[in-house]
């Protein structure tokens, strides 16, 4: 967990100076004292430190909000290729479907490159060799009309 916290901090400080962390910080704690102790809030000293932090808060808390906005982007485009990847290779295994129905169709939608595995048993003409090795395997990512 130390290096885990290490690299956040690292990756945090790294986009924020330290005064503005340092009073974005303050500010928190003023704003917890008060929740802890309501009179606070008509203190001067207390007043002071929200007046004068309340813009490096602002700044902070917007760093933060626009980091947790480009992770639910991140993991939303993640979750849209691998819905696209399903579909794909639904679509390829119903085109392939059509193309040899004689065949056994499985898609493959974790590939890198939606694709199709066609499975079709060896004819009953075929030598033995050709029967001990079960067929023919096809995995491909298109298929030609």
């Amino acid at each position: 967990m130390g290096s885990k916290r290490r690299r956040w901090v690292g990756d945090y400080c790294s986009a924020m100076n330290n005064e503005t962390i340092a009073k974005a910080l303050f500010y928190e704690l003023a704003l917890f004292a008060i929740r802890k102790r309501p009179k606070l809030a008509t203190n001067a000293i207390i007043k002071a430190i929200l007046d004068h932090c309340k813009p490096f808060w602002a700044e902070w808390k917007t760093d933060q909000t626009l980091k947790k906005v480009d992770e639910q982007a991140v993991k939303l485009v993640e979750q849209w290729e691998k819905e696209e990847r399903y579909h794909r290779a639904q679509e390829l295994a119903a085109t392939a479907e059509k193309l040899f129905p004689d065949a056994t169709v499985t898609p493959v939608p974790d590939a890198p490159v939606p694709s199709v595995m066609i499975i079709r048993e060896a004819p009953a003409f075929a030598s033995e060799g050709v029967k001990a090795l079960g067929g023919e395997l096809r995995i491909t990512y298109r298929l030609d009309k």
